[in-house]
């Protein structure tokens, strides 16, 4: 089993970069094979249907169709998730055959809030339905996330086993479907 994992965020100390490391380590620990990835390889310019596909559009391709599933730790603006995110979904749903079609997602998000960025999670759950993704039917939202990590940027045991759960539960569903 491969796994793409990324957060949507561009800064190096981001939090939600912490959960997508801290997702990659603890999956990477049960023998599945992660593809790490930082989200300026897919920075791509914004989305115009009338126009060349991005290089960077086959770089997110390739790798997700190289997947069998895939994580994101997105922050939340506004209630939502980035412009950037849903521009790389908006180019990656040109590119026929669809290279994200029948493939898992789990979404996760680290915010300051006490809710987790939960709002944000369940409108990114709308485009990747539109491309028919299998979405997990769990998701991590980690609220007051400056508070869950330690020193090290270890997440304290309380979400760490919380997250630990989940990812086990992802990593069983997509291999069913995945027929792994």
């Amino acid at each position: 089993m491969k796994l793409l994992v990324f957060a949507a965020s561009h800064r190096p100390e981001s939090f939600n970069r912490k959960l997508a490391a801290a997702a990659a380590n603890y999956i990477r620990s049960k023998s599945v094979d992660v593809d790490f990835a930082e989200y300026a390889e897919f920075d791509m310019p914004l989305f115009k249907d009338n126009h060349e596909k991005p290089e960077a559009t086959f770089t997110f391709a390739k790798r997700a169709s190289a997947a069998d599933g895939i994580i994101i730790s997105s922050p939340e603006y506004n209630w939502s998730y980035p412009g950037s995110l849903k521009n790389i979904i908006d180019w990656t749903s040109r590119i026929n055959p669809n290279p994200i079609k029948a493939k898992t997602v789990l979404l996760m998000s680290a915010s300051t809030g006490a809710r987790g960025g939960i709002l944000g999670i369940d409108h990114l759950k709308t485009p990747f339905e539109a491309l028919q993704t299998h979405l997990f039917n769990r998701v991590f939202p980690l609220g007051n996330c400056q508070q869950a990590f330690d020193e090290n940027n270890t997440l304290i045991p309380k979400q760490r086993d919380m997250l630990h759960s989940i990812l086990d539960d992802y990593v069983t569903f997509t291999g069913k479907l995945s027929n792994i």
